[in-house]
């Protein structure tokens, strides 16, 4: 008989680095792009990768998987399509939180704050360097809707190379990104014996951060 597996017994023990408070930047901003520097050279997989939640108007929870695409004027920059239901949810609710986790290096960044969306030119920017096969797909999912058949979407694809053969594939009017400005981030530091390190920063105003540590 299979022996059945206890996930409560499913540990990991860390052992390596530490997150003082009076070493770590005054600048959360800082803080965070020498945390994911760390992670790029420790090959972290997908280490852009951030868990998204938002709320819609009957402040129901929803979460996914998107993709940092840069940090603007102290801004967390992520695209999407505008008909999807991240889109919608923060249509209705303009607050956001966010995880960052690096389990490799025993790291996790987790940031609140409130979004808008992305200039236009900014956006055309940004989808000109994608592939054309990202390009196209972007135009050929209606992303988050009921997809009867995997074949309609080949379908779509088909019509929508056809539509741009022989020419650049421009941004869908459907399609752009957001901003999430911050006004609290978290760093965690996994420590030993579960005694981890957090450190919170949070915005008193446009120029300062108060600094401050939690129990673990």
């Amino acid at each position: 008989m299979k022996k059945k597996t206890d996930i409560s017994q499913v540990r990991f023990k860390y052992k390596k680095d530490i997150l003082d408070i009076k070493s770590s930047s005054p600048d959360p901003f800082k803080q965070f792009n020498k945390w994911m520097k760390e992670a790029i050279r420790n090959k972290v997989f997908e280490p852009t990768a951030m868990s998204l939640s938002t709320v819609n108007k009957k402040n129901k929870i929803s979460n996914r998987i998107v993709l940092l695409k840069g940090l603007e004027k102290n801004n967390f920059v992520f695209y999407t399509n505008l008909k999807s239901r991240k889109s919608n949810e923060l249509k209705e609710n303009k607050n956001v939180a966010a995880v960052f986790w690096w389990p490799q290096i025993g790291k996790q960044v987790r940031i609140e704050g409130y979004v808008k969306i992305v200039k236009k030119k900014d956006a055309d920017k940004y989808f000109s360097t994608r592939s054309r096969k990202s390009q196209i797909s972007a135009w050929a999912s209606n992303q988050s809707s009921v997809l009867k058949d995997r074949d309609d979407l080949y379908k779509r694809i088909k019509i929508i190379k056809k539509r741009f053969e022989n020419k650049d594939v421009i941004r869908p009017i459907f399609w752009s990104g957001y901003l999430i400005n911050p006004f609290l981030f978290e760093f965690w530091q996994a420590r030993k014996n579960r005694l981890h390190d957090r450190i919170v920063y949070k915005k008193i105003n446009q120029r300062k951060w108060k600094k401050y540590r939690l129990n673990p």
